[in-house]
């Protein structure tokens, strides 16, 4: 098909340095690209456009020649409003907001906003797909100009809602090859993926070293999961591979080769991460005691090395481990040291690993940190989608991300035709983004529901749609149901509550206890304790994680018979351990001891003698508190026990925290607290919180601590 462009509304937006073309079609599709891209790569960027046309969405090329981010927001809101946007793709360098005061947005990310701003804040495209969030402008960065500086506003939505999706076409470095060149084959590759139509057959998923407590139950639950969520699958066809980082001491090639496979449709990798390394393995795990004493060599001569004075580290590792000091003479040998290196670089995937390589997933999820670091120069998702193999679209974070979520919620819908920007729009946090064409799209495995994608964009608000897809068998079309009716107000809590505990397919009750986890509310104690004994461990983990943050004096004892059962799955337990540690001390240990009552055997004679160190930790938790109250204690101190609420949702003393905020006078302090408050969403004691700092901000004097009150209380009860 032809696609002829028409300029339409040059004159209108000259003034911000907008240029905008469009096609015909009904839906809408925005491509934004910068210009030097759009005079060296028109025609095929016009080749993308004819495909995404082709596939029933109008496009509109809009040239960004100001480099503004506020008027491209502009310009995709216009759009919205009037022409039925539905996504948006920015290809090139396309100005990057980076978001200040939004941490609150994100599932992780919890920095010291003091360091260098290009650190503190988070590179983040919801800027331009989610309306309701409201943005101040700071400045544009001294260094790099594509950064734009914002503070997420107090006077906007303080959740994540996209009303579009969004996702970067932006390449990185390859020696030899402009970003011109790299787009146009990257374009093109888009365009003969489109054509190639796939349906998904083959699936792999891989974990690696340290990610999820390296909790095989969870891995077990995982592909009990996928294996209902994908029509083949549940078929009994198809192939769903699974790789763990325990298969070899160096994974990576094994990993490599099956991401690499022609026929693969879609991997999903849970890993951690950094910009430029997918990091796989840890330490090599051998039989020999020759290999073991090796890797101890290694580990002192990596420490030495990495040490200020080499000398003095030499020395104390001499010293205070015993070890001979034949072990470490060699160092800083140039040949040891290449040898130590070459080793480090085979436990992990690196940029310079991709730089020839042909990956064959068509989509790849990198459930990984700051593998979606799209702000930077040079990035390991671009590689995915910039090689010569068949990657035209990778999921990924811009910096951090949490262990504990839910990365394949609804997935199965990219199995009936949904693009996956449509998809990945349900799950967007402040970091994560999509990097290749988001209106990418698998041939649909059921005929009578080629409607979905364009459901999703545009008949959100059709509850009787949604109701009649109430009755669909599959998982997914249920799951996806619950929750647009849920958001549009048409199912209640105690109904999400009845799905969660009656429902007989796994994800359909964790799309329950997940909406009903949305906002607080008197569902969410009978909602944790029935997940907390739940037949899936991601329902399990969620209830134990929440009830940390909840601390409903109701889930104590729950938590207590967890935490001593023998059969609690490792990652269940991690999160167990961590809720044990926020309620008061004197309730832990009587709940402790009665739980043990009557119990025998060495697994509870052990329990038993962790109760001092429970009670050790406890106690110390409390003093922390009490030391709030106390002018001879360092600012640092108490600034460390204040940022420490962003994660425990601690409310065992909150009247220290509440007499703080109103007698110290030290403003830098008490705006912390006033923005920690601000994390006890789910809290139980969420009310108290509300309250206090409404009455504390009507007498508050020091204007930033009473705008960051302000902050909280629409964070509570948004």
């Amino acid at each position: 098909m032809k696609i002829r462009f028409t300029l339409i509304v040059l004159l209108l937006f000259t003034f911000s340095g907008i240029c905008v073309f469009a096609g015909k079609k009904a839906g809408s599709f925005a491509i934004v690209v910068d210009k030097e891209v759009m005079e060296n790569c028109e025609p095929s960027i016009h080749k993308y456009a004819a495909s995404v046309e082709a596939d029933g969405l109008r496009t509109h090329v809009i040239v960004d020649c100001w480099n503004i981010p506020d008027s491209i927001r502009e310009e995709l809101y216009r759009l919205y409003r009037s022409d039925n946007l539905e996504g948006a793709v920015f290809i090139g360098n396309i100005p990057v907001p980076m978001i200040r005061n939004g941490q609150h947005l994100t599932t992780a990310f919890k920095m010291d906003q003091r360091r260098p701003w290009d650190q503190s804040s988070v590179p983040s495209d919801r800027f331009y797909d989610d309306f309701d969030l409201k943005f101040d402008y700071l400045k544009k960065d001294s260094v790099n100009e594509l950064y734009h500086y914002y503070n997420l506003s107090a006077e906007g939505a303080q959740s994540v809602y996209s009303e579009i999706y969004s996702a970067r076409i932006k390449p990185p470095v390859y020696d030899g090859q402009t970003r011109f060149e790299l787009i146009d084959n990257y374009l093109e590759k888009v365009v003969r993926e489109k054509q190639a139509a796939r349906k998904i057959s083959n699936i792999t998923y891989f974990t690696g070293h340290g990610y999820n407590s390296n909790c095989m139950v969870s891995r077990a639950d995982e592909r009990i999961a996928l294996t209902s969520q994908f029509v083949d699958l549940a078929n009994g066809k198809g192939a769903l591979n699974y790789i763990d980082h325990s298969y070899d001491d160096y994974v990576k090639h094994r990993l490599m080769a099956e991401m690499g496979r022609e026929d693969l449709d879609l991997a999903m990798l849970h890993h951690h991460g950094a910009d430029d390394a997918q990091l796989l393995n840890g330490s090599p795990v051998s039989s020999t005691a020759s290999a073991w004493l090796e890797m101890s060599r290694k580990f002192f001569r990596g420490k030495i090395r990495s040490a200020k004075d080499s000398l003095a580290a030499k020395q104390y590792y001499i010293d205070n481990y015993n070890i001979p000091e034949s072990w470490i003479d060699d160092v800083f040998h140039p040949e040891v040291v290449t040898r130590d290196s070459l080793m480090d670089a085979s436990l992990d995937i690196h940029i310079e690993d991709l730089k020839d390589y042909k990956s064959g997933a068509r989509f790849v999820m990198l459930d990984a940190c700051f593998n979606g670091s799209f702000h930077l120069d040079d990035y390991i998702s671009g590689h995915y989608i910039f090689n010569p193999g068949h990657t035209v679209v990778v999921k990924a974070n811009s910096v951090n991300s949490l262990q504990d979520i839910w990365p394949y919620q609804l997935i199965g819908l990219l199995d009936l035709g949904v693009s996956v920007g449509n998809w990945a729009k349900e799950l967007f946090t402040l970091e994560s983004h999509l990097i290749g064409d988001p209106t990418y799209r698998y041939v649909s495995h059921r005929s009578d529901l080629n409607g979905l994608n364009e459901a999703m964009a545009h008949r959100r608000n059709d509850v009787k749609f949604w109701k009649g897809l109430l009755k669909d068998n599959n998982p997914e079309v249920e799951a996806l149901a619950i929750k647009m009716l849920f958001h549009n107000g048409r199912i209640s809590y105690e109904e999400l509550y009845r799905i969660q505990t009656d429902n007989l397919k796994p994800t359909v009750r964790l799309m329950a206890y997940f909406l009903i986890h949305k906002k607080y509310n008197e569902m969410i104690v009978p909602s944790i304790k029935a997940g907390l004994y739940d037949s899936y461990e991601l329902i399990r983990r969620f209830a134990a994680r929440d009830a940390a943050d909840n601390q409903s004096p109701l889930l104590l004892e729950d938590i207590i018979k967890l935490r001593l059962s023998p059969g609690i799955s490792k990652r269940v337990d991690f999160q167990i351990k961590g809720a044990t540690d926020v309620y008061p001390r004197e309730a832990v240990l009587a709940a402790y001891d009665a739980e043990l009552k009557g119990k025998e055997g060495i697994w509870y004679e052990r329990k038993a003698q962790e109760r001092e160190k429970l009670e050790s930790s406890l106690s110390g938790t409390q003093a922390d508190f009490e030391k709030l109250l106390d002018p001879a204690v360092e600012s640092r101190n108490k600034r460390f026990t204040i940022t420490a609420l962003r994660n425990s949702n601690n409310v065992t003393c909150l009247d220290h925290l509440f007499r703080f905020m109103k007698e110290s006078e030290d403003n830098d302090l008490k705006f912390l607290l006033a923005e920690a408050l601000g994390w006890f969403t789910h809290s139980w004691k969420r009310d108290d919180i509300v309250a206090f700092c409404k009455a504390q901000a009507a007498t508050e004097s020091d204007e930033a601590v009473k705008n960051e009150l302000l902050r909280t209380i629409r964070r509570l009860t948004d």
